[in-house]
């Protein structure tokens, strides 16, 4: 009987909220912690899935799905003719390293791991790019829209930029390979996403060349900003976020809390960038930053908030610091039992 893992790691957006939506570019990218899936044949034909959300089990001909498991039920279903011709079931323990309540891109992480060990066992062979196709369908699905740019970073790992396909645009998804630290701020609230782009659309709707013309400028810093990356031009890179956070403030999605917690960060010195990270109305806030220090061996990690002038203002908001992970989803071990 087979058995193995499948990996995706967490992710967050780092320039490209609102946008893209649009059809303008963005780029995400792969965080260093882990949703794993255990995946054991079993001699019947039942999927039974254990998870920290809930449990269920069903029969490969009749799969269903659960409430808090429709990414990993949907992404069965993708795949149940295949499944059905290998004539076995198998059990799934998906494990998470982090929480699902700091922006850390779970609801993807788990899809792309689904999506990667499916297509393992069906021996389909299919593309990330294709494996990105089928879980955009998914997320839509279930959400009703979506970009799925943090499917991508999960899939494909490092930083992505992504220009989803829209006109005569088609899709791209660039994964780049970037040494750096990513800090996210929790604001102790979320406004769901659907909500704050009905905000948006309602606060311009007298001004829609104006909203289009903020739409296009977030596109174009973004698009400066992979270019920046690409020719290693940091300092152009890091001021692309000020210059996103600014038109996000001008859309009407940084609160009070949310500048406070940005203006805090900024005035630290071991923090490059920083702006929200999300739809805004509430969620995370990220910085950018020194990932080594200098005068320390490479092996320790230096916090980003460390010599901050005013530590204790944000000490009580939920942080979590990151690198990127320049790996993105994929099978570590597998592994055949034979019976006697």
């Amino acid at each position: 009987m087979q058995n193995f893992i499948s990996k995706a790691p967490a992710n967050t957006m780092l320039l490209g909220e609102h946008s893209v939506v649009y059809g303008h570019p963005a780029l995400a990218c792969a965080l260093d912690q882990w949703i794993s899936i255990e995946w054991q044949a079993r001699e019947d034909d039942s999927i039974v899935i254990i998870s920290d959300l809930a449990q269920y089990s069903a029969n490969l001909h009749d799969l269903g799905c659960h409430p808090k498991l429709q990414f990993i039920c949907l992404a069965f279903a993708r795949f149940q003719n295949a499944l059905l011709e290998k004539g076995f079931g198998w059990d799934l323990r998906v494990n998470s390293e982090f929480s699902s309540t700091i922006g850390l891109g779970s609801s993807a992480a788990v899809l792309a791991a689904t999506l990667f060990g499916l297509n393992h066992i069906t021996g389909n062979k299919l593309s990330k790019y294709e494996l990105w196709d089928i879980g955009k369908e998914i997320i839509v699905e279930i959400q009703g829209r979506g970009s799925a740019t943090d499917l991508a970073a999960s899939l494909f790992g490092g930083v992505v930029y992504f220009q989803p396909p829209c006109d005569n645009k088609p899709l791209k998804i660039e994964s780049l390979s970037v040494n750096m630290d990513i800090l996210l701020i929790y604001s102790g609230y979320k406004t769901p996403t659907g909500e704050v782009l009905a905000r948006v659309a309602e606060e311009w709707q007298d001004r829609p060349n104006a909203l289009h013309k903020l739409y296009q400028s977030m596109g174009d810093i973004t698009q400066n900003a992979r270019n920046a990356l690409i020719e290693n031009n940091l300092p152009i890179f890091y001021r692309s976020f000020d210059q996103y956070q600014n038109l996000l403030e001008q859309l009407g999605v940084s609160d009070i809390t949310l500048d406070f917690l940005v203006s805090q960060l900024r005035a630290c010195p071991l923090v490059w960038a920083s702006k929200i990270s999300g739809s805004g109305l509430g969620d995370c806030v990220l910085a950018i930053g020194e990932v080594y220090s200098k005068h320390r061996p490479n092996h320790y990690l230096k916090p980003l908030l460390e010599n901050c002038s005013d530590p204790e203002a944000i000490s009580n908001y939920l942080q979590v610091q990151l690198p990127i992970s320049p790996v993105g989803s994929h099978i570590v071990t597998q592994t055949t039992n034979t019976e006697s």
